[in-house]
């Protein structure tokens, strides 16, 4: 398969991009801030109501998972009641949004097995549906992620995605390895890890590309210790007034800010945190001047904060891609879920039931703690969806989670698991778990692809490596 990206805005088969709409913000005193759409004013939504865009996020969380308590027994419709009874399994967290769920399981990565380190070989086969290169430190794609592909399609310009990462990306062992420019090779793009990173741009401290006067507008905010939102008052409270906005349309714009307020709170109480001791900075300017993570459970509210922020960035079409790589490929975060008490080990020993970064083992209570973060992990998905739900985006998406291998003791890339959120407009089937039958990752990217592009490319009918072509017929609607 040739990995050259479709560089053509006027493809014939790929649908014309719009432009950001530039009436779509408020603007005062250095702040700019994206607006959702507005059904009563399309002329000052982020898109038109007759063109509303297909926003992709694709997270890759780590260490596999307790594959029997996980996903349900049994393939077949998934209800709100029916996933909430299966309390022994992960997923049941995921139950409020059962209705808007795919489950598939049957899905393998192009290498038959790990030739060296299984958790960097399985990042970089996550979403390039591709072997990897290498292994370790080292471990590289060999073409081009889903991500990329599809942002060239569908951005603006064709601007590169959003890529962001949840764990100890400066100390750890593997770092970013999902998201791969393309190329005779694959190029690992650099992930963002501190919220607020995507947060400044978001709020119009800084371009998309850091450029502008955001450390003006930033040194008043932290001064003055406002809201981005205080920026704009008058000239929401003026939009709000405005007869043609529906009451849910008004609904819409006021939960939209106050998701802006709760992010800043968030952001200042895990700044307090990370703060070093006896240094005198405010939270804000924790957060700003870099994050500084601790593998004391803190990578799910670092996950959950990226979440809620691509959220907003879809909501205001700042950008339609994201992708999020959810823990170091030996992620050496403690948990601390009841079974961990007395054992203290990391998560990456817990998944290969023994004290090693090397060999396996099979301690039981190592398992429990296992399937314990496994349903932490779910509530930070849940946490995730629910934003998305919030800002009625679900038919507008695709939330893709899944692992960069099967099982930690085994590191498999067979039957590695997935799951899917948002219908991809009306083009992916919900409220189902079906198998897949074994194939490989690239027919699912092959119906992803197709979903967010909305038209056929040579990316729907052969991405990646793998058996067949086209997507996975039981994933459609």
């Amino acid at each position: 398969m040739n990995s050259k990206i479709v560089t053509n805005l006027n493809h014939p088969n790929v649908a014309p991009r719009r432009g950001i709409n530039r009436r779509a913000f408020l603007r005062a005193g250095g702040v700019a801030i994206a607006l959702p759409f507005l059904e009563g004013l399309p002329s000052r939504s982020a898109w038109a109501a007759d063109n509303a865009p297909v926003f992709s996020l694709y997270i890759v969380a780590a260490c596999g998972v307790v594959g029997s308590k996980f996903f349900p027994e049994k393939t077949g419709a998934l209800t709100t009641d029916g996933l909430a009874a299966m309390t022994e399994k992960a997923t049941h967290v995921l139950a409020p949004h059962a209705s808007n769920l795919l489950f598939i399981r049957g899905i393998n990565f192009p290498m038959g097995g790990p030739t060296n380190c299984g958790h960097a070989q399985g990042l970089c086969q996550a979403l390039t549906a591709r072997p990897a290169s290498g292994g370790g430190r080292t471990a590289s794609s060999t073409g081009v992620s889903a991500d990329v592909v599809i942002a060239e399609l569908v951005n603006e310009g064709g601007a590169e995605p959003l890529t962001l990462y949840a764990g100890n990306r400066r100390n750890g062992y593997i770092a970013e390895r999902i998201s791969f420019k393309g190329g005779g090779s694959g190029q690992v793009r650099s992930a963002d890890d501190n919220p607020y990173t995507l947060y400044a741009k978001l709020v119009g401290l800084t371009g998309n590309s850091g450029g502008g006067n955001g450390s003006q507008v930033a040194e008043e905010l932290i001064r003055s210790r406002k809201s981005a939102n205080d920026f704009v008052r008058e000239e929401l409270s003026s939009l709000m007034r405005m007869s043609a906005l529906s009451s849910a349309d008004k609904q819409r714009l006021q939960q939209h800010f106050d998701s802006i307020r709760d992010a800043e709170v968030t952001m200042g109480e895990m700044g307090g945190t990370c703060t070093k001791a006896g240094l005198a900075t405010s939270e804000l300017e924790a957060l700003e001047g870099g994050l500084a993570f601790k593998t004391d459970g803190m990578i799910e509210d670092v996950a959950k904060l990226h979440l809620e922020l691509v959220a907003l960035a879809f909501a205001c079409n700042f950008n339609r891609v994201a992708t999020l790589q959810h823990g170091d490929g030996t992620d050496q975060t403690k948990y601390a879920v009841p079974a961990n008490e007395k054992l203290g080990w990391p998560f990456h020993h817990l998944s290969h039931r023994v004290q090693s970064d090397a060999s396996s083992g099979s301690n039981p209570t190592a398992e429990q703690a296992h399937a314990e973060i496994d349903v932490l992990r779910m509530q930070t998905l849940l946490h995730g969806l629910d934003q998305f739900k919030a800002r009625d985006l679900f038919d507008k998406s695709i939330i893709m989670w899944t692992n960069h291998v099967a099982d930690g003791p085994s590191h498999s890339f067979r039957n590695v698991p997935t799951i899917i959120a948002g219908n991809g407009g009306g083009y992916l089937k919900q409220g189902e778990y079906i198998d897949a039958g074994g194939v490989t990752n690239n027919r699912l990217f092959n119906g992803l692809i197709a979903a967010a592009v909305r038209d056929k490319t040579e990316w729907t009918e052969n991405f990646g490596e793998g058996d067949g072509s086209g997507p996975i017929d039981d994933m459609l609607a």
